[in-house]
Formats: structure tokens, sequence, C-alpha cells
């Protein structure tokens, strides 16, 4: 389903996209994190008479205990029940951080959300998707683990991981063709960052039904993984000013200047003598140096936006986002710099 991304700088035809609606926080329609709402959710015992000696017993028992998961009325979890896509998608949606989140656009309520109307899950689906998180399948349908490893790296916001696997010759699993690039590109980065992992025969087994089980074991993984791609103590301030900075920056020279070109830019900057690097420039507006580009517009900075502070003085922001028909579900990274936690500078990576 996901689209990949064309390579930004190449000189092909210019995508004439809309401008003025990916602002900062302008959200039309905001949702606030779902509560629990399966429809198979129907008890909050923390000891399920059918799990005693089962391989993910203990996974299944904390996951009760934190609340992410609850059994059935008779007192079961069925842990090698096929879990739905959105009795998945649910789950997903406890883990990670809250967001406001907007109104999907009228193609992604079409295309995706179309199957979800008047269930149980469609708060859920249209959460998710302003995060690009998106389904590829219908609610009731069973998870694969393909679409699963890549609902999992949406939801870190790490699908940007995969280029570094296209073109690849490297055989990691017996029944992964490096030519098929799509599940190369969702998988392997996946398996590298320890999020999924193969079978004892070297296969991965993509089309293979994810049960209950599986699926509290990886959403404990990704839980874990949050904690560890995205570490420091980040305050609810320093978030505000962080997001703030990014989105106020891009506002002003995307919507109100509508500066078009790199070297104009460069001036901008420079004149006004605001608190951006060249190197952050480069890294995020390095599309405008050609007079006809590609380019996947910017977040509205209410979707999901992961923190972490990595140094003294150093943080990162990283925005997991639905980037419209052409761009798909997209995550960028920004990176900034304060001595304060108020007043914030924006960098380069490798600043």
């Amino acid at each position: 389903m996901q689209k990949q991304l064309r390579q930004i700088g190449k000189k092909m035809t210019v995508l004439a996209l809309t401008l003025s609606f990916f602002m900062t926080g302008a959200a039309t329609c905001g949702f606030q994190k779902a509560e629990a709402r399966e429809e198979w959710v129907a008890t909050s015992a923390v000891s399920f008479t059918d799990t005693k000696g089962h391989w993910a017993a203990k996974e299944i028992t904390n996951a009760a205990k934190s609340g992410m998961i609850q059994g059935f009325p008779d007192g079961t979890f069925r842990p090698e029940q096929t879990i739905t896509e959105e009795q998945f998608l649910s789950l997903v949606e406890r883990i990670i951080p809250k967001f406001s989140g907007h109104e999907p656009d009228a193609f992604i309520q079409e295309s995706y959300l179309s199957a979800a109307k008047g269930r149980w899950s469609e708060k859920t689906y249209r959460h998710l998707m302003a995060a690009g998180i998106m389904p590829s399948g219908k609610p009731t349908e069973g998870m694969n683990r393909l679409e699963a490893t890549r609902v999992l790296l949406a939801a870190l916001g790490h699908q940007s991981e995969g280029e570094k696997y296209r073109g690849t010759k490297a055989h990691f699993f017996s029944d992964l063709s490096v030519e098929n690039e799509g599940e190369v590109m969702t998988v392997y980065p996946a398996y590298k960052m320890g999020i999924m992992a193969g079978y004892p025969d070297g296969t991965f087994r993509p089309k293979e039904m994810i049960t209950r089980a599986q699926a509290v074991v990886l959403l404990t993984r990704l839980d874990h993984k949050i904690d560890e791609l995205f570490p420091g103590n980040v305050t609810e301030e320093e978030k505000q000013g962080m997001t703030k900075a990014v989105s106020t920056f891009v506002q002003d020279v995307m919507d109100q200047e509508r500066i078009r070109r790199l070297d104009e830019l460069l001036s901008y900057v420079k004149k006004k003598k605001l608190p951006v690097t060249e190197s952050f420039l480069r890294e995020h507006f390095s599309f405008m140096q050609y007079e006809v580009y590609d380019y996947v517009r910017f977040p509205r900075f209410n979707e999901l936006i992961y923190y972490a502070k990595i140094g003294t003085s150093k943080y990162r922001m990283t925005v997991q986002y639905y980037a419209g028909e052409l761009g798909g579900s997209v995550d960028k990274t920004f990176y900034l710099s304060s001595t304060d936690g108020k007043s914030f500078q924006l960098i380069g990576k490798d600043e």
C-alpha cells in the first residue's frame, strides 16, 4: 500500500502541492488518544485460564497488568487466535504517545477509511491515519507479519530506515527476494532494529497471520524500542518549545514568505538573523536548489511526534505523518539545540 517517495533533487516534473494547509498546529478537527474499545475486550483479569504454560505467558500477563490488553468474558485470552487488523491497530494506538491529529483528507477517507466506517474501530483508524499509520486491508481481516512490520515501523517513525536497504543484494531471509524492494525495505530495517525476528529455518514468512499472543510480544517490543530510540527526560515545556520553533519556521518560509529558492532562503535567514543554521536548511530544503523539483510536504505538527534529548544541549524531534497521496507515510527528523530548554536553534544532524 505504502507509496515510496521519489528521490528529492531529481530534475523532474513539479508536483503542484497545496502549501497553505500543512502549517503549524492548525488542525481543523482533533482526535484524542482513543479509549480501549475493541469488540473482544470484556474483562480486566490479569490471569487467564488458557495462558498457563504458554510460550508468551509472561508477556501476556505483564501486558494485562499494564492495561494494554484484556480478555474475554469467560476468562480466556485465546492466545493462538488470529488478531485482526483493527485489533492490532487498536493496540498500537495505546502504545504510542498521544497526539491530537486531524481529519483525514478526501483521498484517505475514500481509499482507506471506508471499510472501517460505522465500526468500533473507526476512531482508531481516523486517528492513526493522521500519523501515516495506514491500513492495507479490511478491519476484520487477519494481520500478517509483513503488514504488522510496516505498521510497527511507522509507529516508531522509522520507515526512512528502509532507504538503507534500497538496492541491497544481502539475503537476510530465504523467502524474501532482494528483487522485491518493497518487502526488503520494510522487513530488513525492522529485523536489524530487533522489532521483528525470523524463524530458525531462515524464513521470515511475510504472509503468515499473527496470533494474539504474537501481537502482545510485538507491541511489548514496540514499547521498549520507543524508550530506547527516544531517550532523555524532555519536559512538556521543552516539547512545546521544540515544536513551535520548527513549525513556526516552516510556516514562515513556506506559507507566509512563500520562498521557493534555496539562495533566497539562505539570504532571508541571514537578513532576519534567525536561529537556523545552514546545515539545517540544506537538510530540509535542498529541493529548493532545483528549478523544477519534487518534494514531500511538511507535517502540520499535530501528528505523532517523538522527542529525545541526545546531549547536554542537543535535542531530536521525529514527526511521523501522512504527506498526501503522492508522499504517503513519511517520517521527518529535526535537530535542535538549546541552553535553557526555552529558546531553540534549528541545527543540522551532525552539528
